[in-house]
């Protein structure tokens, strides 16, 4: 549901303008070595960036030391120069991101009508260079009172969409990738050298300039979008109205991706067009009865309808190579183009009611039904009927409690239950079309098995909670329960291929949840010009798969992956398990090395933690001091699992700070992280040159702290190249707690005085300044930001060398005439 301001209670025109600009900051880069630079074993010397030279086809850091000895470069024609350390190369490739937000609306009302025009333009210049958002928001919101018991109204929000260029590309490969060649990178590179010419690049076997990749090779985003709606409210009889509202919630979306002809590893460049429509439309009727049945009763109940109609298509084409360069079109193709398409749409029924029994205003009774009908599940299951119940009592008035010290104490509890249907079409197995042969159209059978007998998922919840004020309203307290159990689950499982199908459409599953939440706000101070409010909240969950099939033959169920990590739904785990290759451990609990002296994978995949916390916090503390108003928001995420792509990456190639152990007598005594032999924390942090059961390091190299296959000390020496190459294939060296602390918001707003606010004709004005995502108080995972491994739908946990995140500053002036 989107709700939007309207004009009511404005008496006289009223406008109102706000003003605000954020500059955005790089925050959360890694933390890179500055000590080797590019190549292979130490050794390195460019020609050509393709292997013609000694390992300059390497995209790597285990190149010879940054000492200043004079080497030839990708810049210096074949010439001798320093080979030195450029520190910020990362850092100096981003720009300082800029947005910029206006708005200025319009209101008025009087005994009959009511309206609110209003429109915001916000502009973003991003950190990636070329990187730009655009979006403009029209909005109307009209109410007219045509008699004394019917109004009619219209609410429109219209909103524009141009990015001329959005960070990262299409896929976030090579040709689009922004930390992908930065963790492939040479740390001896000079960015300026690249941002001078954009046809050269430090690496020729890879990649392309990043400045090429950056302003040639872009994603563009052209949307608009209307949400909208027609209501009218009627009043029938004293205590009974009638509400009717149609409503849509449409936008189309056109996408254009462009590789550049010449781009590295797409020589021919290629070009894309991808175009979404997208309909939603609403239609209820709400009757609502609200009435006082006696001086002890009084109830409110309302029965409705819905109708649910949604759309979607999808066409997208390719040109793979381009005919001629720079030409951006689909008939500039040098080989067939490449396309598909789709087109969904459904359609749900529904009726509902619910009622509301009140006792003397302190105990309330709620009841509520709704049944609806899905086209996307069989006829027999199309129907599926939830109802709930909860109730509340008010103790203190109940009780007629009169105190000093308690305000308020209310009790309440309740139980739903809430249906879910399908997608479009998962019913049918069809044939599908293929690129005709010699003429001859080919049709294939689907790879997925679909479900004739789909049934709805179901969710049954329960929950009792306590809410609570103290001294004269000074502590609040409120604290919840929950119990959810979600069964009969719409999953795709895979399956033998000597079935016909990869996979097949099933119900099953049934996971539970439950948790606490809890909230406290209190004023330790208040005087009359200074008051102090802080609030803490509290929450924690915890899950279990019970069961993923009811013949309980499937185990685990796969819901996303990345980098050769599955997070799974296992059956007897917490829902969101990370599940990968783990270090081969003896009885003991050490981890086995082979003769080589390099830790051996388990060839068994192992569960290696769990991307859901143990619990989140926050605490937010509000100063008030006459006009002025300082908020300050520290939150936390306690406990879980993420597997970091980016750590893995990094140390793969060198490029990382922590890979510089045993690479050098100097760098022996760095804080570095090592394996441990605690499957439950695989990785401590420790400062010197020996660790005991980790690594030892030596001037140059190291040994790695786990046992032969016969239980002897290893004791053989490897390089830090061999090593971190080595880890590359074991998950469990990158998984990390995602424990964080941080400093999320300060705002600091000022309230003009009332009495200069009326001096300047103006009937309010505010300035506000703020910080967001400020800085970490304390995280376990280095060189990211954790939060950036929980942004990606259900298959979270998972970080593969995400953007940067970014520290924001604003300034915002909000004035109202």
């Amino acid at each position: 549901m989107i709700t939007t301001k309207s004009g009511k209670g404005q008496k006289g025109l009223g406008i109102s303008v706000n003003s605000g600009i954020t500059i955005s900051q790089v925050s959360t880069l890694p933390a890179f070595q500055n000590s080797y630079g590019q190549g292979s074993n130490g050794k390195f010397s460019y020609v050509d960036g393709k292997g013609g030279g000694v390992n300059d086809g390497v995209d790597e850091s285990w190149g010879p030391r940054l000492n200043g000895q004079l080497i030839p470069q990708f810049y210096s024609n074949g010439q001798a120069v320093p080979f030195v350390a450029h520190p910020n190369n990362v850092k100096d490739f981003f720009n300082t991101g800029l947005t910029y937000d206006n708005s200025v609306s319009v209101a008025k009302s009087d005994d009959k009508s009511d309206f609110r025009l209003g429109v915001n333009n916000q502009k973003q210049l991003g950190t990636v260079p070329n990187s730009e958002i655009n979006k403009t928001n029209f909005t109307i919101n009209t109410n007219y009172q045509i008699s004394k018991n019917v109004k009619v109204g219209v609410n429109a929000n219209y909103i524009v969409t141009d990015a001329p260029q959005l960070p990262g590309g299409p896929s976030g490969g090579r040709a689009t990738g922004v930390m992908l060649q930065f963790l492939w990178f040479g740390r001896q590179v000079d960015i300026n050298d690249l941002q001078n010419d954009w046809t050269r690049n430090w690496n020729n076997s890879y990649y392309s300039n990043p400045y090429w990749n950056a302003y040639y090779n872009t994603t563009s985003q052209q949307r608009n979008r209307l949400i909208g709606d027609i209501h009218l409210d009627a009043k029938i009889i004293d205590g009974l109205n009638f509400r009717f509202r149609t409503g849509t919630d449409y936008y189309n979306d056109r996408r254009k991706y462009t590789i550049k002809y010449g781009t590295n590893g797409t020589p021919f460049g290629s070009y894309a067009e991808d175009a979404y429509t997208v309909n939603e439309r609403n239609t209820e009727g709400i009757f609502q009865y609200t009435k006082n049945l006696n001086d002890d009763f009084s109830l409110d109940a309302l029965a409705g309808f819905n109708v649910r109609n949604h759309s979607d298509a999808n066409n997208y084409q390719k040109a793979p190579r381009l005919a001629v360069p720079d030409l951006y079109t689909l008939t500039n193709s040098r080989d067939p183009l490449t396309s598909s398409n789709s087109y969904s749409r459904l359609r749900v029924y529904s009726a509902y009611a619910s009622a509301q029994l009140g006792f003397r205003n302190y105990a309330f009774l709620n009841v509520t039904a709704r049944n609806d009908w899905s086209s996307t599940l069989p006829s027999n299951n199309r129907s599926y009927f939830y109802p709930s119940i909860n109730g509340s009592v008010v103790l203190t008035d109940a009780l007629k409690i009169k105190s000093n010290t308690l305000d308020f104490l209310k009790v309440r509890g309740g139980w739903s239950e809430v249906g879910n249907d399908a997608d479009p079409y998962q019913l049918s197995t069809v044939y599908n079309f293929q690129t005709a042969f010699d003429g001859n159209p080919i049709q294939t059978s689907s790879q997925k098995k679909l479900n004739e007998n789909l049934k709805p998922e179901t969710t049954r919840s329960s929950e009792v909670g306590l809410e609570a004020t103290f001294w004269k309203n000074r502590l609040r307290f409120d604290a919840t329960y929950y119990n959810t159990d979600s069964f009969d689950q719409i999953l795709e499982i895979k399956t033998t291929a000597s079935s016909g199908y990869n996979s097949q459409l099933i119900n099953a599953g049934k996971i539970n949840n439950h948790g606490i939440e809890i909230q406290l706000d209190g004023t330790p101070i208040q005087t009359k010009d200074f008051k102090w409010n802080i609030g803490v909240n509290y929450s924690k969950n915890t899950s279990k798969v019970e069961i993923l099939d009811y013949d309980q033959k499937i185990q685990n169920y796969t819901i996303g992956s990345s980098g050769g990590v599955d997070v799974l739904a296992s059956v007897g785990q917490a829902y969101g398990a990370l599940y990968g290759t783990a270090y081969e451990r003896d009885a003991n609990g050490n981890i086995v090395v082979g003769s080589n002296g390099l830790p051996k994978a388990d060839p068994t995949k192992r569960v290696l933690g769990h991307y859901t916390p143990d619990y989140l916090a926050g605490a937010t503390n509000t100063f008030t001091y006459k006009n002025l108003e300082l908020s300050v928001l520290v939150d936390a995420s306690v406990g879980g699992e993420l597997f970091s792509g980016t750590n893995r990456t990094g140390n793969y190639t060198g490029v990382l700070a922590q890979t510089l152990p045993g690479r050098g007598a100097e760098n022996g005594g760095l804080s570095y992280y090592y394996p441990g032999n605690n499957t439950s924390n695989p990785k401590t942090l420790v400062t010197g040159g020996v660790a005991p059961g980790g690594v030892t390091v030596y001037d140059d190299g190291m040994i790695f702290g786990g046992v032969f296959a016969d239980g002897t000390p290893n004791n053989k020496v490897i390089s830090a190249q061999e090593y971190y190459k080595a880890s590359y294939n074991i998950s469990e060296a990158y998984i990390y707690s995602s424990t964080y602390v941080k400093l999320r918001e300060v705002r600091l707003t000022y309230n003009v005085d009332k009495k200069l606010v009326k001096k300047l004709g103006l009937d309010g004005a505010s300035i506000t300044v703020a910080g967001r995502n400020l800085l970490f108080i304390y995280k376990d995972v280095p060189n990211i930001d954790p939060e950036t491994a929980f942004n990606t739908g259900n298959a979270q946990g998972l970080e593969s060398l995400a953007l940067p995140t970014t520290r924001n500053f604003s300034l915002n002036v909000n004035l109202k005439f």
